[in-house]
């Protein structure tokens, strides 16, 4: 396993690690929906054998990255974007460039908060990633100092969402980037964010340059 700035890279993403990322995602979908004639009990102790023997096979640090052919790297385990990660939708990037960042993502009744619509803070989580990534294609990677999030209207989960980030300036290690959620043409959020630019020495920079398929 090779390493870049000290964080293990892969050559490419285990096919194992995103099958069982996938299932579990599914599996939360279904517990999440599950009927009142479900066993659950049962379920829940099937679950529990998996974690067992997962957990018996060792731990190791969740920052895994996998290189990428276009260059750059992909965070394997990342709770947005990650394919490993349950958590993730994930998000899948559809364009990766210096002037503007784009990805498609579905969220499902898992990420429900008002009856129909996505919660508010995933709203959040994936238009932060967006913009966090699209300073990092500009060639500046950076953490969010601040984000304002304006909700235009309900964002509608089990949906094909779109989400567009840029880096509209920079002033100094400041960075102003906005971006936009959009179910087809109609905007569902947008957002504002000051990040504040690190060295690419100290973290990897995990993002192609090229386009995405």
């Amino acid at each position: 396993m090779a390493e870049s700035r000290g964080f293990p890279v892969v050559d490419g993403v285990p096919p194992g690690r995103a099958l069982l990322g996938s299932r579990i995602r599914e599996l939360i979908e279904a517990s999440v929906c599950a009927g009142g004639d479900a066993d659950l009990a049962a379920a829940a102790r099937q679950v529990e054998a998996v974690t067992a023997a997962l957990r018996a096979a060792g731990a190791a640090p969740p920052l895994l990255l996998a290189a990428l052919e276009g260059g750059g790297h992909l965070s394997i385990n990342n709770p947005l974007e990650g394919p490993g990660n349950p958590l993730a939708p994930p998000l899948s990037w559809t364009h990766v460039g210096p002037a503007e960042v784009r990805a498609d993502v579905l969220l499902g009744a898992a990420h429900e908060g008002p009856p129909g619509r996505v919660h508010g803070g995933w709203v959040a989580a994936v238009l932060d990633h967006v913009l966090g990534r699209a300073t990092a294609a500009a060639g500046y990677p950076g953490m969010t100092a601040s984000l304002t999030i304006e909700y235009h209207r309900g964002t509608p989960y089990a949906v094909p969402l779109t989400a567009e980030g840029r880096l509209d300036h920079r002033d100094g290690r400041k960075l102003h980037a906005t971006g936009v959620l959009k179910a087809g043409d109609v905007v569902c959020a947008s957002a504002k964010a000051i990040l504040v630019h690190f060295s690419a020495d100290r973290f990897p920079v995990p993002v192609s340059t090229s386009d995405s398929p």
